[in-house]
């Protein structure tokens, strides 16, 4: 009989024998399982690729392994017990390329992420759900780090914020040149070595540096510099191109037995524009429709689509967007 053994199986009893010698390590909250499992899953097909294994008893403890090494290379909050179970503060709406986290690690959909972990989107984008309530959504080429469920801390590039109506603690953007908190808000702010840039789509922010704050509300523009201790204020439109790429960021909606007017509802929110109709008559007795199937696109997009199913059409008139009968 050959003493040869398959590579396979040898791998997988060294592995049995590697996570048989681990330590336990503390458990997380059972209503954080779920989306911690998918954030290892994720990093396990990261880092071992496509791979097919004989034993799901392996599988299931190499998975429970990783678990603890994908905790231990992103729980980096400061001051934080390394041994507390670790915080789930966000999972992964959808992400536009590649984003990875500050260990390489490739972000997807459903992903978990924990407190005190890094994100680089390089040329993508991500949206993210946070997990105390509101979208988080990240530009690219953008460094953020999320310590807490309240708080991010933009280290360069953009990002937007919707608060949303499930939200009930403030929450806080956190740069080198100023923190800016949101009071029932959506609003981007932009950094980099030069300049802080927050705009507002809606309710107001606070802009606190060194020492001193400063308020803006709809339309408007709060402008620090490294250089000047002032700050300065401009006006801004609330649709447009400015907005453009946290739209292509929008939190799903599933149309598929909604209302028309739930989605047109949803629609102002993710582009900042007014819908109207030409005719009072026609929303009076559209609003109310039910919709059927799923379009995934960003919302202009999706409003064409959603319209022309309807034998409905539209026109862009500044802010606002007319819909009319075909």
């Amino acid at each position: 009989m050959s003493n040869q053994r398959d590579p396979e199986v040898e791998s997988e009893r060294l592995l049995t024998q590697l996570f048989a010698r681990a330590k336990p390590r503390p458990q997380p909250p059972a209503s954080d399982a779920e989306e911690i499992r998918r954030a290892v899953l994720a990093e396990w097909e990261a880092v071992t690729g496509p791979r097919v294994w004989r034993r799901r008893g392996v599988l299931a403890a190499a998975a429970a392994g990783t678990a603890a090494l994908f905790v231990g290379l992103t729980y980096v909050g400061g001051g934080a017990d390394p041994g507390a179970p670790p915080q789930l503060v966000a999972r992964v709406d959808q992400v536009q390329g590649l984003v990875t986290s500050a260990n390489g690690a490739r972000l997807v959909a459903g992903s978990g992420i924990v407190a005190g972990i890094e994100l680089a989107t390089g040329d993508g984008e991500i949206g993210l759900r946070l997990s105390s309530g509101g979208s988080l959504r990240i530009a690219s080429r953008s460094r953020v780090a999320l310590p807490g469920g309240d708080e991010v801390q933009l280290l360069a590039g953009a990002l937007y914020f919707d608060s949303e109506a499930q939200r009930t603690t403030d929450f806080a953007v956190a740069t080198s040149l100023g923190r800016v908190l949101d009071v029932g808000t959506q609003f981007q702010v932009r950094l980099d070595s030069q300049q802080l840039d927050v705009g507002v789509r809606e309710g107001r922010v606070t802009l606190i540096r060194a020492g001193a704050s400063d308020a803006a509300g709809v339309g408007e523009r709060l402008v620090a510099s490294q250089a000047a201790n002032d700050v300065r204020r401009e006006q801004i439109p609330t649709f447009g191109s400015e907005w453009e790429w946290t739209e292509r960021l929008a939190p799903p909606f599933d149309i598929d037995g909604r209302t028309l007017g739930e989605f047109l509802s949803w629609f102002e929110a993710q582009t900042g524009r007014t819908v109207v109709f030409a005719d009072p008559a026609d929303e009076r007795a559209l609003r109310g429709d039910m919709l059927s199937g799923t379009i995934d696109l960003p919302p202009l997009q999706k409003l064409s689509a959603v319209l022309a199913l309807n034998d409905l059409t539209y026109v862009l008139d500044g802010e606002r967007v007319v819909i009319r009968m075909r």
